[in-house]
């Protein structure tokens, strides 16, 4: 089976921002629009991305859905499983004990806010990019990027594609 991963291109992401608004609307259930409105309102928008910048190169930073991911391994309950090619995060039933973003060689774990009433350790609860189900063609990341510079690639092509750049 395929696994794959969110691949942002630096040398073509303009660094707008888009990605991150897609991303909490499509998880909020939202239009992109309404996403935008509650943002400039001031209402905290919960995004799984987020765009870096170093030096003149801006890319979102995200979840690489790791082929040997720590998260898995770190998650004291077992909530964290390798499903359908991608990693996927059982977040109702986390319980906020931050093993797995402890341990994210990336920073992608982001700790929100726990909704449940009945949280069982912590107030909060992990996310990441679910790579929006992992189905081709869902990711709202990739299908708003005016640039083009997000995708979602395979392992095996990504590692062909730094072969002809010239790295191992």
């Amino acid at each position: 089976m395929s696994h794959k991963f969110i691949y942002a291109d630096a040398q073509k992401c303009i660094g707008c921002l888009n990605c991150e608004l897609a991303c909490a609307a499509s998880h909020m259930g939202i239009t992109i629009e309404k996403a935008y409105e509650l943002g400039q309102s001031g209402e905290k928008l919960i995004s799984r991305n987020k765009v870096i910048k170093s030096g003149d190169l801006t890319a979102p930073m995200q979840c690489m859905q790791c082929l040997d991911a720590p998260c898995v391994n770190a998650c004291p309950i077992d909530i964290i499983k390798y499903e359908n090619g991608y990693v996927k995060y059982y977040e109702d039933d986390c319980i906020g004990c931050r093993s797995c973003e402890m341990v994210c060689p990336y920073g992608a774990v982001v700790m929100v806010p726990n909704k449940k009433d009945d949280a069982p350790v912590s107030k909060m609860v992990a996310i990441t990019c679910d790579l929006c189900g992992g189905e081709d063609g869902k990711q709202a990341c990739v299908n708003v990027c005016p640039a083009d510079a997000i995708s979602l690639i395979d392992y095996d092509i990504y590692k062909e594609m730094e072969k002809g750049k010239g790295n191992n």
